[in-house]
């Protein structure tokens, strides 16, 4: 059965398949490998229409903008601003402005830290082992007989920086895909030099299997916590996690075309009472799929991690800044 759960789910600090691993087949790497090839560079002929630009509808000095301070759903803010159903969602998967989404899928932004065709180093180059066998077997290459002579053309289908297609896998693929990629991460997020980096995979994972996760880019996921964070098990009954809490969550990412990859790792660490008001006493980390450190809030790159704590303090009061997986994907 395929899953497309598209679910708010835990732990923001900052995987192929059913056929088993042995039925993984080898892959190209990522062909957008250095900044030099990169078609969304400076100098990127698209650069006009880059949403990161001035012209930005989300800029803050646009009405229009949902995440603007005179955001016209504002007022009508629901209890939970990241309610999936919810019009004036500041954290909703398509909306451009989503905070607490560093890597949203849309690979168009040349400004997204995550996409695939931004510097080298912000995003990871696929397995060269690790694929899912049936979308591998079903890709078919649009580029195979085109050579466009304007890679940043928006209907181009050739275009590397084009918005990903949605990836759907079931169950057993999941548990392959992940099963096969856990290694890489591992050795991925580790080159951080982050002890919790290197820690998480022995603690308890609360996820069945690993499940796609709309505010993390629609990225595979799965979530970790800690021996004092034990009571994550309990979910919406967890009640406040005591000082010395990990909740980590590891990604990866998979290909139309079945290729694998290493995504980012997002860690949340709970403080002591009066760390850090503005989020809760939380600490949000996110390490980048090469390993590099994206942020730390209140610390290192503290700016780059403020989405976390602005989106999960709409549960804090609650759900002590705690989003849970979706019911389905819960161990019990």
């Amino acid at each position: 059965m395929k899953l497309r759960t598209k679910m708010l789910s835990t732990t923001v600090v900052p995987v192929v398949i059913a056929l088993g691993v042995a039925g993984i087949a080898t892959v190209v790497a990522n062909p957008v490998g250095t900044a030099r090839a990169n078609p969304c560079a400076a100098k990127n002929p698209c650069a006009a229409k880059n949403p990161c630009a001035g012209k930005n509808p989300c800029t803050a000095k646009k009405v229009s903008n949902p995440c603007a301070a005179k955001n016209p759903c504002a007022a009508k803010k629901a209890s939970n601003p990241c309610a999936a159903k919810n019009p004036c969602n500041p954290c909703a998967a398509k909306n451009p402005c989503n905070p607490c989404n560093p890597c949203g899928a849309k690979a168009a932004n040349p400004c997204n830290p995550c996409n695939p065709c931004a510097s080298a180093g912000a995003a990871s180059a696929y397995s060269t082992r690790c694929v899912v066998p049936r979308l591998q077997a079903a890709a078919v290459n649009p580029c195979a007989a085109k050579k466009p002579a304007n890679p940043c053309a928006a209907k181009n289908p050739c275009n590397p920086c084009a918005a990903a297609a949605e990836v759907e896998l079931n169950d057993a693929e999941a548990k392959a895909a992940y099963d096969c990629i856990i290694g890489e991460m591992k050795a991925a997020y580790a080159k951080s030099g982050l002890a919790v980096a290197k820690d998480y995979a022995g603690w308890k994972n609360y996820s069945r299997v690993a499940y796609t996760s709309a505010t993390h880019g629609g990225r595979f996921v799965s979530n970790y916590a800690n021996a004092l964070g034990r009571n994550y098990g309990k979910y919406e009954e967890s009640g406040p996690m005591p000082a010395g809490t990990y909740l980590a969550k590891d990604s990866f990412i998979v290909a139309p075309d079945g290729k694998v990859g290493v995504g980012p790792l997002f860690v949340m660490r709970k403080m002591a009472s009066g760390w850090h008001a503005a989020s809760g006493d939380w600490k949000y980390a996110m390490v980048m799929p090469d390993g590099s450190f994206f942020g730390e809030t209140n610390g290192k790159n503290a700016a780059n991690m403020t989405f976390c704590h602005e989106c999960h303090m709409s549960v804090a009061e609650d759900q002590d800044s705690m989003f849970f997986l979706p019911e389905e994907f819960r161990v019990k």
